[in-house]
């Protein structure tokens, strides 16, 4: 693993979890998050874009997840 970027409420306990793995960075929003990981990635790489739990601090409901509004 190249790089870890977190987001969301359990970002902290996640970093302490996995301690010195990898190099792990914080990003506040997904937005934030995938345009980090793309200026990050190089050719070859794999962006895997993966909830590690509950998403209710990120979204608005279950529609705003499933992409049928922008971003935040």
């Amino acid at each position: 693993m190249k790089l870890l970027i977190l987001i969301g409420k359990a970002a902290d306990k996640m970093s302490q979890a996995l301690g010195n793995a990898t190099e792990t960075v914080f990003a506040k929003t997904l937005q934030d998050a995938v345009t980090l990981a793309s200026a990050r990635a190089t050719k070859g790489d794999v962006v895997l874009l993966s909830p590690a739990c509950a998403s209710f601090d990120m979204f608005n409901d279950f529609e705003d997840r499933a992409g049928s509004s922008k971003m935040r």
